[in-house]
């Protein structure tokens, strides 16, 4: 519930607007790099614009290999490389997305890239990151291997925080493994695997995830991402994340270049509301062009909400369904946004007096105020968001109008 027990006088149902901030969502760019055979390395690139992105992320590059000095690749290993609320609105939850697929792609391209300067003969070779050295990062992997599984299938295995006294051997854990294909008819398709608390140890976060898998395909038409986030069971929202990121390499560039698409596992409602016992989903679909126009919609399925005015004054619990549209400029600007509340039931708890209330202090407005000042119209409470079950659309879009 949100309570607001000292309001300014006269700023009617100033409530849910502070709670509206909490939901809709963010995501990062790479240049571009044609698929490569082995012998001249697998590019994964998706080439995403800053706009969506954010531009590179500012954190060290946190997976190297010995070898990966002539790469210089500008990638971060976990997150979007800042402190945003993902959840804020639609531009962000789209950058957010992004963002995270595209460090892992950026990743995934120095370790393809890197893997045809050494042997494929599947033997574990130590990095230059010592554990035993005073310049230690554990980061970076301490050794590693490269094997080809066919003629056409290789696969590259990175192990952390072992000793050159005591390697990894072949039945050892990898922190890092990807491996891809390439067929004869050119198309690429390989999977990553991460376990976040092999290659984070300690300075693994609650919120952060625990477990990486990401899938990719190539072909002349377009490259494909599709990642699947595993969350630690001490991130209190969710329990899993799935983002899919489609470049189109046919399109024109100012048209639908890029389709990114987020579905989140949640655990619990955004806040605690009484008589909603459902899990919220949270769904997000965004189009833009190469340089980053574009547009975005998150859906929010089955969102709880408690309207509660002050201590002895609620407004009831209601349970709602929400989509929000953006639409935004290559600079971030925003052309349009709608948001409109699809769903909606009233779930009990009202207790707002029909008469008698006041807009000053002490702030306890009446339904025949609330229904004037929101335009919800003569005896709304009474005839149409009545009784539990009934569809409070209007009330819940006229507070969500003043977000």
């Amino acid at each position: 519930m949100l309570t607001i027990l000292n309001p300014i006088p006269k700023t009617p149902l100033l409530l849910a607007t502070a709670l509206c901030g909490a939901f809709m969502l963010n995501g990062c760019a790479q240049k571009e790099d044609e698929p490569k055979t082995y012998g001249e390395a697998i590019a994964l690139s998706l080439n995403l614009p800053d706009s969506l992105t954010g531009g590179r992320a500012t954190t060290p590059a946190a997976l190297t290999l010995a070898a990966a000095a002539s790469s210089s690749q500008p990638c971060a290993f976990m997150g979007v490389g800042d402190d945003d609320d993902p959840f804020k609105n639609g531009y962000r939850m789209t950058r957010f997305m992004v963002s995270t697929i595209s460090a892992w792609t950026c990743l995934t391209d120095v370790f393809i890239d890197v893997a045809v300067t050494v042997p494929h003969d599947g033997v574990i070779r130590q990095t230059e990151n010592n554990r035993d050295a005073a310049s230690y990062d554990r980061d970076d992997p301490t050794h590693y291997s490269v094997s080809d599984a066919s003629a056409t299938q290789t696969v590259v295995r990175l192990y952390y925080d072992f000793s050159r006294s005591a390697p990894p051997i072949a039945s050892s854990v990898p922190g890092l493994f990807v491996s891809w294909n390439k067929s004869t008819a050119g198309v690429v398709t390989g999977r990553m695997v991460v376990d976040a608390l092999l290659i984070n140890g300690s300075k693994q976060k609650p919120k952060d995830p625990i477990a990486m898998r990401m899938d990719f395909r190539f072909d002349d038409n377009q490259k494909m991402a599709d990642m699947f986030l595993r969350f630690d069971a001490g991130n209190e929202w969710a329990e899993g994340f799935r983002i899919q990121v489609t470049n189109d390499l046919k399109a024109n560039p100012l048209q639908t270049v890029y389709v990114a698409r987020g579905l989140m596992d949640m655990k619990r409602q955004f806040l605690p509301v009484s008589g909603v016992s459902e899990l919220p989903q949270l769904k997000m679909y965004t189009v833009s062009d190469r340089l980053g126009k574009g547009a975005a919609v998150g859906r929010l399925v089955n969102v709880g909400i408690g309207l509660e005015l002050n201590s002895t004054n609620h407004l009831g619990n209601y349970i709602f369904d929400k989509n929000d549209t953006y639409f935004f400029q290559a600079d971030k600007d925003w052309d349009y946004i709608n948001k409109i509340v699809t769903a909606s039931e009233y779930r009990s708890g009202r207790t707002t007096p029909a008469t008698g209330g006041t807009w000053v202090l002490p702030f306890n407005p009446s339904l025949d105020q609330i229904e004037q000042e929101f335009g919800l119209g003569t005896n709304y409470f009474a005839n149409t968001c009545a009784i539990v079950g009934n569809s409070c659309n209007t009330l819940l879009n006229a507070v969500f109008a003043r977000e």
